[in-house]
């Protein structure tokens, strides 16, 4: 099954925003929304984009409202997550993915919003872009306009891929799937983890020590899923250090144990994820990775 790729978005078209996940800064999100109106865009905030219940924004039944009147409304050409934290688990049987497969749109953001891009991909073999939060719209550092704004477009992206990150050579041409690797492992054994084999599996982290990182690895390879990829890319590991002296452990080292019997390309410290100025990536859209020119390139989405 191919990927339904969305329209790429032009000036005028409307966007919805919605927090399916934690609450938002009312600061932050109106910065970021106004650098959607800046570029020509619509934007249409969730009725309970601003909720707050502790950890989360507002009750699961009205986050879920949210995205599914998003997703449903046809007037709309994409959905961009406000921001991550926790919550996407508690809503994601409760989502009906079935109107994108008549009307694709894009759907943007990363961390927790990874199970939503997930879940849309294997309900509906939907193309996603792992981006920028809305909330971090105003904030120039937080991310690669160039690459979003491409991104957004459907155009051909290339990125370089420095030789100290290549930890394993090779080339493979196929799909990237992932995305932030703690919510990704939750998914194991519910209908929403994402088909792996062929793939190239994308995964980044933020604030989660080495063993931690290794654990979830191990819940990955003794589930099968590391063993029939087309390649890996390791996103940049933001603050995954040991706590306690002694405990650090070289990524490399970890990848090792995990990666036995397999000889895939693996590229890590990819600019994307929870860092600084965050590459966006088309999820669900056909990748080549190649390690000899040292690039990763998509062609245009049409």
């Amino acid at each position: 099954m191919r990927a339904l790729l969305a329209p790429a978005l032009v000036p005028g078209d409307r966007i919805g925003v919605v927090a399916p996940a934690g609450p938002v800064r009312r600061g932050a999100m109106a910065r970021g929304m106004a650098v959607l109106r800046a570029r020509g865009f619509e934007v249409v905030p969730g009725a309970h984009l601003f909720d707050r219940r502790a950890y989360l924004a507002g009750a699961d039944r009205d986050r879920a409202a949210d995205l599914n009147r998003m997703i449903a409304d046809p007037s709309l050409r994409a959905v961009w997550f406000a921001r991550g934290g926790y919550g996407s688990h508690r809503i994601v049987e409760q989502v009906d993915f079935r109107p994108l497969r008549r009307r694709p749109k894009l759907l943007i953001g990363y961390s927790d919003v990874t199970v939503l891009q997930a879940a849309a991909w294997r309900q509906c073999r939907l193309s996603t872009l792992q981006g920028p939060m809305v909330a971090q719209l105003g904030e120039p550092r937080a991310y690669d306009a160039r690459s979003l704004w491409a991104a957004v477009s459907g155009e051909a992206l290339e990125f370089a891929l420095p030789a100290r990150t290549i930890l394993r050579p090779g080339r493979a041409r196929a799909p990237i799937v992932g995305g932030c690797l703690a919510p990704l492992v939750a998914l194991l054994g519910t209908p929403y983890m994402p088909p792996t084999a062929g793939a190239i599996l994308f995964w980044e982290e933020v604030n989660e020590e080495p063993f931690r990182i290794d654990r979830m690895l191990a819940q990955l390879r003794l589930a099968g899923v590391l063993r029939h990829l087309a390649g890996m890319i390791v996103g940049r590991l933001v603050d995954c250090r040991a706590r306690r002296p002694g405990q650090q452990v070289p990524l490399a080292a970890i990848l090792a144990t995990h990666l036995a019997g397999t000889r895939y390309p693996v590229v890590v410290d990819f600019p994307a994820g929870h860092c600084e100025g965050k590459r966006t990536l088309p999820l669900g859209r056909v990748a080549r990775l190649d390690t000899s020119a040292r690039r990763l390139t998509f062609t245009a989405a049409r």
